[in-house]
């Protein structure tokens, strides 16, 4: 084989290909140093182009449009869960939840999923980035906010809205065809029972944890109604209602698909961006920053915890004994300074939007609230008001003494009051309508620094609490 060897003997022809060597590198680091289009790595992994400010611009007046409705009606959630812009809803339960304990038969059930330790978000950027699915609707957020029990229905397009509405991403397989699942915060599920065309979830509230449940098709027995609808309460041991849901179920029919929500501001009443504003740069600036009194701009997902992602207190995080502190406190008095059986909170306000820029349009914090059924009313009054006008209650009430401490309740009739060492116990009956403003004497309260209010049903579980701070 002949073998070639090229030999370079003319220093000229040495300087030549030194001189074209150096041509090709200098070429590719110039190349390289040119401002092509750039992507962006995020938190979540994922690459995206960067937007122009034009499309940025675009997409930002979008996202805004996207959570809040245009009208001005005062809107409130209906029997299904949908939006409506009348307060009524329609009771579908003909036996009470203890009757159905009693004399109802019990359905086996299997765990597809549980986390004890799972906290529920209250911000997760996925909503923003699929505000086109209504992810980002505040009446809807407020909804899933107050509710803890959840159903699967429908197909994969259902199951994977719930679940991006909800912030939750299982990686599970659900069969909606054969079984009826069901999603539960915060519980300790202990049975299933069913009565008619009523099912009662009966276990203990806790503070986190997430469990998906699964009921085979065959072994609920509906008696069909002209709606098809049954109703499923989750239910304290002996039977006071925490949550409840009404859906349509009938084996072999069609699930209805409810859809996301898309609904957009008027131009006309958009106050929150300046069309005076010509040079697109510094309006995406002033949209950006309008975007945070309804968003977080936080990659990272913020999350409900029961001592507190407002009122932070270290009394709220201890356990107690119910039995035995109901056993040895001592009662309190307390006088009811607003009290309305029949009021419903909203899910919407016109007001919330006239004063986005007090946060009364904060996602984060209306899911907060809303995750909640007691308020130790702050001292200041403007702070109170606007916590009372973020939870749409508008109506007057009694004046709150200096020598007292208010607190709001919502869906709860409260029947009496006690103490047991660093906890004042409220005790009563949950329910589906109903707000109360009740007063405590400050005289009694102070021994301790700080003291956990925790609402209480009549069976010793634990509600709600929050914090009382001297």
């Amino acid at each position: 084989m002949n073998r070639f060897i090229v030999v370079i003997t003319n220093r000229r022809n040495l300087i030549i290909c030194i001189v074209a060597i150096l041509f090709v590198v200098l070429s590719a680091l110039f190349i390289a140093a040119l401002d092509f289009p750039k992507v962006i790595e995020t938190d979540n992994s994922q690459a995206k182009t960067i937007l122009s400010p034009e499309n940025e611009n675009a997409l930002l007046k979008d996202v805004l449009s996207s959570i809040v409705p245009s009208g001005n009606n005062v809107l409130f959630e209906n029997s299904i869960r949908g939006v409506g812009d009348q307060n009524i809803k329609s009771d579908l339960t003909n036996v009470s939840p203890a009757e159905i304990l009693n004399k109802g038969k019990n359905l086996a059930y299997i765990f597809v999923y549980s986390d004890e330790e799972y906290l529920r978000p209250i911000y997760s950027n996925t909503w923003n980035q699929s505000y086109y699915q209504g992810w980002l609707y505040l009446p809807r957020k407020i909804i899933s906010a107050r509710h803890s029990l959840f159903t699967y229905v429908g197909g994969v397009s259902n199951t994977f809205d719930m679940e991006g509405e909800l912030g939750f991403f299982p990686n599970i397989t659900i069969d909606n065809q054969n079984y009826v699942n069901f999603l539960i915060y915060n519980f300790d599920l202990q049975n299933v029972i069913q009565l008619g065309n009523q099912i009662v979830i009966s276990g203990t509230p806790v503070k986190k944890g997430v469990q998906v449940i699964s009921i085979k098709i065959d072994d609920v027995a509906i008696q069909t109604n002209e709606k098809e609808y049954i109703s499923v309460q989750l239910c304290t041991p002996t039977g006071f209602e925490i949550d409840f849901q009404n859906i349509q179920f009938a084996k072999g029919s069609k699930n209805e698909d409810y859809g996301p929500v898309k609904e957009s501001l008027n131009e006309t009443n958009n106050d929150i961006i300046d069309n005076n504003i010509v040079d697109v740069n510094k309006q995406n600036i002033v949209l950006r920053q309008e975007l945070t009194h309804f968003i977080s701009d936080s990659s990272k997902p913020l999350y409900f915890q029961y001592n507190g992602g407002y009122q932070t207190s270290s009394v709220l995080s201890t356990d107690i004994d119910l039995e035995e502190a109901t056993k040895f406190s001592s009662d309190i008095k307390f006088s009811i300074l607003y009290e309305n059986q029949k009021y419903i909170s909203p899910v919407f306000h016109p007001q919330w939007r006239d004063n986005y820029d007090r946060e009364w349009c904060y996602i984060p914090r209306k899911m907060y609230i809303n995750m909640k059924k007691l308020f130790v009313l702050p001292s200041n009054k403007d702070v109170a008001y606007d916590l009372c006008c973020e939870l749409g209650f508008f109506e007057k009430y009694s004046d709150i003494g200096k020598d007292q401490v208010g607190l709001l309740i919502n869906n709860f009739t409260v029947s009496d009051v006690s103490m047991f060492e660093d906890n004042i116990l409220v005790t009563g009956t949950p329910s589906r309508a109903g707000m109360q403003i009740v007063s405590i004497s400050k005289p009694n309260l102070t021994k301790y620094k700080e003291y956990a209010v925790r609402l209480v049903t009549k069976d010793l579980c634990e509600f709600d609490a929050d914090v009382i701070k001297n």
